[in-house]
């Protein structure tokens, strides 16, 4: 089924509305207008039961035979017996003593009430009055019902109808495009240079935020490619040009011997960069096909340690970890190239005869038995970052040192995989940091 646009939406159920209100109020009218019709009818039989009393107290019931009325008059003993009516021979009639307006006015000394016909198109109304002798005075009349006022009516409701429905549905039409008009005024690239309903500004606000964002991914990405094509460039171009020496020949054994050791290692760093930038495309798009299962941090420091401590005992830096098991729920390879990257950089940007100290702790959660945290630091005795940088850190490629970087093999991308398996993960990072003293890189699970 095609789907329905918002104005004709908003005109069908304006329409709807308007027609609806015609009916609740032609309803409303007929039925207030019948009853005060009832109400009057009975009124007049109250009044002409006052009239009628006088002629039955002083007995001339022949007065009473002769009047030319519409309404039947009856008068019925106290023990029920009918013997006078001006329309029937009383002695085709029952007795009433059992009738609910003879009771009624027998108990309160005047009672009204209606019944309808076996076909419900009359209905009669009855008034009963108890006279001072103890006989019963009851006066009736019929009435059509509502349905026969309606059809009575039928032209002029008819009529009122189709006014009502031509009124309903230049409203709607109004109605509807108007509320529709600030909708198609906004533009998707701006939309908050337009008016727009209160109701409309949640939604505003959430296209702006939208496009910032989309402007911001769109401003990383080109910015990626550019960082991506100029790391790339830089190894390619020493490679090519070395390669075209040796390829041209002439140069001795030991010059080949270094063209090729440099040969080797922007090739190994070439392939160190694209590894990183797989592992973050992963961790964008949160494709890692691994399950997650339980980890202790302590023991996977531990391995790291061990991989590390020959770069470590190079550079005269000392390693250490304190603290608890730290077990955590995780993709081990995820948080294995996690705190690898930040003991790592510890290491390499440390002085020479520094320390690096891990520690990890379980935090609970205040006023809860429960563990909430677990928090693994990794303290160095390095050169510090400086404040205005700490905020760029994680960032792709940014490098506070660029040349010493490279010297260490970095690709400026190891900062940003913490973030982002961090991230993948629902944990926090904070960095501490001060020039010529070290930092601290504080990553909180949460469990």
């Amino acid at each position: 089924m095609k789907n329905k646009s918002l104005t004709f939406r908003i005109f069908i159920n304006t329409f709807f509305v308007g027609t609806l209100v015609y009916f609740i109020c032609a309803f409303l009218f007929i039925s207030n207008m019948y009853g005060y019709f009832e109400n009057q009818i009975f009124s007049e039989l109250e009044t002409e039961s006052t009239f009628l009393e006088n002629y039955v107290l002083s007995s001339r019931l022949e007065y009473l035979a002769s009047l030319k009325t519409k309404t039947r008059i009856t008068l019925i003993h106290s023990d029920g017996t009918v013997y006078f009516d001006n329309t029937v021979d009383t002695k085709d009639l029952e007795n009433h003593a059992f009738r609910a307006e003879f009771l009624g006015a027998k108990q309160q000394g005047a009672y009204k009430i209606s019944r309808y016909s076996s076909t419900m198109t009359e209905k009669t109304l009855y008034y009963a009055r108890q006279l001072s002798s103890g006989d019963v005075l009851r006066i009736s009349c019929n009435q059509h019902t509502v349905w026969i006022l309606v059809i009575g009516m039928s032209q002029i409701l008819l009529i009122m109808l189709v006014i009502a429905i031509i009124i309903s549905g230049i409203s709607a039409s109004v109605i509807s495009k108007k509320v529709v008009e600030p909708l198609n005024k906004i533009d998707f690239d701006s939309p908050d240079k337009i008016e727009v309903y209160d109701e409309l500004k949640p939604f505003i606000k959430r296209i702006v935020d939208e496009n910032y964002e989309k402007l911001q991914r769109e401003q990383l990405r080109q910015q990626f490619s550019a960082n991506v094509s100029h790391e790339l460039k830089t190894p390619l171009t020493s490679i090519s040009g070395f390669a075209e020496i040796l390829k041209n020949g002439g140069t001795d054994e030991q010059t080949s011997k270094d063209f090729a050791s440099t040969i080797y290692n922007e090739t190994q760093h070439m392939i160190t960069l694209v590894n990183d930038i797989i592992k973050l495309s992963k961790l964008d798009e949160k494709s890692i096909c691994m399950e997650k299962e339980t980890l202790s941090l302590r023991q996977l420091c531990r391995e790291i340690i061990e991989t590390l401590s020959s770069a470590a005992k190079n550079k005269k830096v000392t390693l250490n970890i304190t603290g608890d098991s730290g077990e955590i729920y995780g993709v081990y390879p995820v948080i294995y190239e996690m705190v690898f990257n930040l003991v790592d950089n510890a290491i390499k940007y440390n002085v020479e005869g520094g320390s690096v100290n891990i520690n990890i702790s379980n935090s609970a959660s205040e006023g809860s038995d429960i563990k909430g945290h677990v928090i693994l630091s990794v303290r160095d005795t390095g050169i510090g970052i400086p404040e205005n940088e700490k905020e760029r850190i994680f960032e792709r490629f940014y490098r506070i040192d660029k040349s010493r970087s490279r010297q260490n093999g970095g690709t400026g991308l190891g900062l940003s995989i913490v973030k982002h398996a961090a991230k993948y993960h629902d944990a926090d990072v904070l960095l501490s940091s001060e020039v010529g003293k070290g930092s601290v890189f504080t990553v909180i699970f949460n469990i």
